[in-house]
């Protein structure tokens, strides 16, 4: 089952219940990008795709995804 990257955000901040510029701040982003990609308002940098993916993977180690750019 693939995934867009706004649903993987998602996914993240309802598991850990961490606010977005939690989430900027373990992907080394900043909160503006965070609520636009869980929005589906902006794409974001292949760095920050990967560490949305690996957060993922970490705080939500039981969900099936196939993380997408798309």
């Amino acid at each position: 089952m693939d995934k867009d990257i706004s649903t993987l955000l998602r996914e993240i901040k309802d598991a850990t219940g961490w606010t977005e510029m939690r989430i900027a701040t373990a992907l080394g982003t900043t909160q503006p990008t965070v609520n636009r990609i869980l929005n589906g308002q902006a794409e974001c940098k292949i760095a920050t795709f990967h560490a949305i993916c690996a957060l993922h993977a970490l705080k939500c180690p039981h969900a099936r995804t196939s993380g997408s750019m798309n």
